[in-house]
């Protein structure tokens, strides 16, 4: 009886935190579509349509990120700069970076 019952509050905490986290995903929806958008440019022979697209994105995502949505929105800038250049590792360089301001940025809103 008593593992049983142990059995179900373990069973729904891990419900309780899968949801949560499908959630946070569901509830970012821009933020995720910058992410796929900077992946993209990261492979493309055209990478500045992506990262349009991402900038795009990151500036329709809600503002509640502490910074790292500013941050990413200037590091896309600098990677279109020097994609227009052709320096694609500096371009490279800085899609990194947005990326990892993305990450951070959905992170913090999820810990609210």
């Amino acid at each position: 009886m008593k593992t049983t019952k142990i059995s179900i509050i373990i069973a729904t905490i891990g419900m309780f935190t899968l949801s949560s986290g499908l959630r946070l995903q569901a509830e970012q929806p821009k933020m995720n579509e910058a992410l796929e958008q900077l992946e993209k440019a990261r492979k493309s022979d055209h990478p500045v349509e992506h990262l349009e697209r991402a900038k795009h994105d990151l500036e329709l995502a809600e503002h509640n990120k502490h910074g790292e949505r500013v941050e990413a929105i200037h590091q896309v800038n600098e990677a279109i700069s020097f994609a227009r250049k052709g320096e694609m590792k500096h371009m490279e360089a800085h899609i990194d970076l947005a990326i990892r301001e993305v990450r951070e940025g959905k992170h913090e809103a999820g810990r609210r």
